[in-house]
């Protein structure tokens, strides 16, 4: 299940970690057998919030205070942790007072330990004491009480999106050359970029060279390339190409224009070029792994590879459909390679191609170059399974997105990819292929990157979506705790401190915790002791427009009355999604509770539409749960203690995620 432990509702605490042996050679003030403990009192927050954290070392620091930073984006929040003698922890507030510009997850920097001998323990040290930081993260949730903030809740969960998009390809290529290589480079890679079959194999040698990738045309430079050449103002400028691709023109221009070496390497064909980029890494450093494309057939295949043999630096050979070409073959055969790759299905490249390579490689004991064949049934699946196969991380640094129509934006995003070793996602212009499905369910980024224009903005917002570290999954549940702020709800008359705002505000959280940690994405209403009106409520609904909708009761009558009950919409009395809902939460919850069987019920106006306002106003499909009698003692032997009420709203959660599924 993906992303079980990144989110945990408000008011938990979470579970303290003991940790394993760790030395500490930096500091005489920590020793060997250290453990640690850290306790958070929330890991839901909204802006302008606070919560508790204390922290607890085994062995005494001689330390009054310690430090914790966390890091959202580029946006740092520290809590000092003062020394309390009493409770042997360091204890105190952390204050959710900054607005991040990208995502809304706090996760933990290092834990700075003040004092004479002050100590870093970094995330490496933090992950050598057994930690497992995720479980640490906190979402700062946007709780939306004025339509005004839903666009900022929107973008909010979203990963951040940079646009590298230029007035055209040769602007877009020089806009890459600008992320990735801010400080110059000592070379530079120069491709046609209206003939991109030269350039297809060259992201492996730009890598090696650490060196971006920019556009020309067969007869001249385009002026982008030339500005973007004077910023990074190279030693050595290397054509790939014949002159038939780029012709002497362009050379001639470039040693008018520049102080750099203007090199060339050209083969006779498109498959000798590739040998000659692959002749030239070698002189770098050893060939020990290929990845084979079909020269002409499989542009997009060598494409979509390119990022990741560019990260290992390791050549793209181009290959006819049945075999290597001779030249190829007879230098690879020298190279001791210990594996290869091939991007293509049979139509591309044959069984024939694999043998000629299996013949002429030497796989580490157990593994065989026959198992190495990645494709699909388009260029769309053939990418996501590449992307599956070889970023297997659930965690990226960052996801580049080019359109899968025209390729040449994804030809010079591979430098740039390889660098962060991050995956090209390439897709439809206005929607994405279902191949990626499973990829972007399963992984995260710290950012996306648009390379080039021509995909819809709401491609791109949808991709950055999925990839956040907030939100998972597809399926969206809107949870309505009752009640709130100076509306306390039913009391209990015995004791006045029980009051119906605060059971539902327990249950909804555990159900929210719940839902996040299997995959669905949760917005409350309210997740602390505010007011809210009907209206906001329902309205907040109906603009995020989620697949269900929950608002959770607790009932109260004369003290004797007893049980659970669920309302549903009338509409679905006959049957429909609202009852299965409904039935789904009551026969989860009695699965754990010995409460009475009231029943699933709906309720009119005269008019037969829905008597309860968070049903009848509320578009998506939606129940109110009556948990049991707040007033009963019977019912409240059940529920009076804070994890009786949290195992409540897990049943609900069990019973909300049935009926999604």
């Amino acid at each position: 299940m993906k992303r079980t432990i990144k989110m945990m509702a408000a008011g938990l605490i979470a579970t303290s970690l003991v940790a394993p042996t760790v030395s500490f050679a930096t500091s005489a003030n920590l020793e060997n057998n250290e453990n640690i403990n850290i306790n958070l009192e929330k890991t839901t927050v909204v802006l302008g919030d606070t919560s508790k954290i204390s922290i607890k070392f085994k062995e005494n620091l001689n330390a009054d205070s310690i430090t914790i930073n966390f890091l959202c984006y580029d946006m740092p929040l520290s809590a000092n942790l003062k020394f309390n003698p009493e409770t042997n922890s360091y204890e105190g507030i952390i204050e959710f007072n900054k607005d991040p510009e990208y995502l809304n997850v706090w996760q933990i920097e290092n834990i700075t330990i003040n004092g004479e001998n002050k100590q870093i323990l970094d995330k490496q040290k933090l992950e050598e004491l057994g930690l497992n930081l995720q479980e640490y993260n906190i979402v700062q949730e946007y709780i939306i009480t004025n339509k005004k903030y839903f666009s900022s809740y929107v973008e909010k969960t979203s990963a951040p999106v940079k646009k590298l998009i230029g007035d055209n390809r040769s602007h877009t290529a020089a806009k890459i050359s600008q992320e990735g290589w801010k400080d110059g480079a000592d070379k530079v890679i120069l491709v046609n970029g209206n003939a991109i079959a030269d350039g297809i194999t060259a992201t492996p040698l730009a890598t090696t060279m650490n060196a971006p990738i920019l556009l020309t045309n067969n007869g001249g430079i385009p002026q982008n390339t030339k500005d973007e050449l004077a910023r990074l103002n190279p030693k050595d400028i290397i054509i790939i190409g014949g002159e038939s691709v780029v012709s002497n023109n362009v050379e001639n221009e470039l040693k008018t224009i520049t102080a750099s070496n203007v090199l060339r390497i050209a083969g006779k064909n498109r498959y000798e070029t590739s040998l000659k980029i692959a002749k030239e890494i070698d002189d770098y450093h050893d060939v020990e792994k290929i990845f084979i494309a079909n020269g002409y057939q499989g542009e997009v295949d060598a494409l979509t590879i390119a990022a990741k043999a560019g990260e290992d630096k390791q050549p793209i050979i181009l290959s006819e459909k049945t075999k290597l070409p001779e030249i190829t073959y007879n230098w690879l055969k020298n190279e001791n390679l210990k594996n290869a790759y091939f991007i293509g299905g049979e139509n591309n490249l044959t069984t024939d191609v694999i043998h000629q390579v299996a013949g002429i490689t030497t796989p580490a004991s157990g593994q065989s170059v026959y198992n190495n064949r990645v494709y699909g049934k388009d260029r769309y699946e053939t990418n996501a399974k590449v992307m599956a196969k070889f970023y297997p991380n659930e965690k990226l640094n960052s996801v580049l997105v080019a359109k899968g129509d025209i390729l040449v934006d994804a030809l010079t995003a591979g430098p740039l990819a390889a660098k962060q070793g991050s995956p090209i996602l390439i897709t439809k212009t206005d929607s994405i292929p279902s191949y990626h499905n499973t990829n972007l369910s399963n992984k995260t980024a710290d950012v996306v990157y648009q390379v080039g224009g021509g995909v819809k903005d709401g491609v791109i917002g949808d991709i950055a979506y999925k990839l956040s570290l907030h939100n998972s999954g597809t399926k969206t549940v809107v949870l309505d705790p009752g009640h709130g702020g100076s509306d306390t709800g039913a009391p209990n008359k015995v004791d006045k401190s029980i009051v119906e705002k605060n059971y539902t505000l327990d249950v909804s959280l555990a159900t929210a915790d719940y839902l996040r940690k299997n995959n669905v994405n949760v917005v409350m209403t309210r997740d602390k002791d505010v007011t809210m009106s009907l209206r906001e409520r329902t309205d907040l609904s109906n603009r995020v427009k989620p697949n269900l909708f929950t608002s959770i009761h607790f009932n109260s009558f004369n003290g004797e009355a007893n049980g659970l009950e669920v309302y549903y919409k009338n509409k679905d009395k006959n049957g429909g999604p609202t009852k299965t809902l409904a039935n789904n939460i009551y026969n989860s919850i009695l699965e754990k509770f010995n409460l009475t069987k009231r029943g699933l019920k709906t309720r009119t106006l005269e008019d037969g539409r829905d008597y309860l306002h968070v049903l009848r106003e509320t578009d998506a499909d939606s129940v109110l749960v009556e948990c049991s009698f707040i007033d009963s003692p019977k019912d409240q032997q059940l529920v009076d203690e804070l994890h009786e009420r949290q195992l409540m709203g897990t049943q609900i959660g069990k019973g909300i995620e049935k009926t999604l599924n």
